[in-house]
């Protein structure tokens, strides 16, 4: 995968991961599963910001 490609499907990615965070935050579930699936998505995120910031880079 080329560099470019990979930094579209990251960008892709985060853009569903912020997505679902905030149909998340605005649904009626409980708070614990808010809590636990929100965190998960937040690191998620991170990870990928941190991705792109390397350059999209797999190595």
């Amino acid at each position: 995968m080329t560099v470019s490609r990979s930094r579209t499907t990251l960008a892709a990615l985060l853009a569903v991961l912020a997505c679902v965070e905030v149909m998340l935050i605005s649904s009626d579930t409980s708070d614990g599963v808010r809590y636990g699936v929100g965190a998960a998505l937040a690191v998620g995120i991170l990870v990928v910001v941190g991705r792109l910031a390397k350059g999209g880079s797999s190595d």
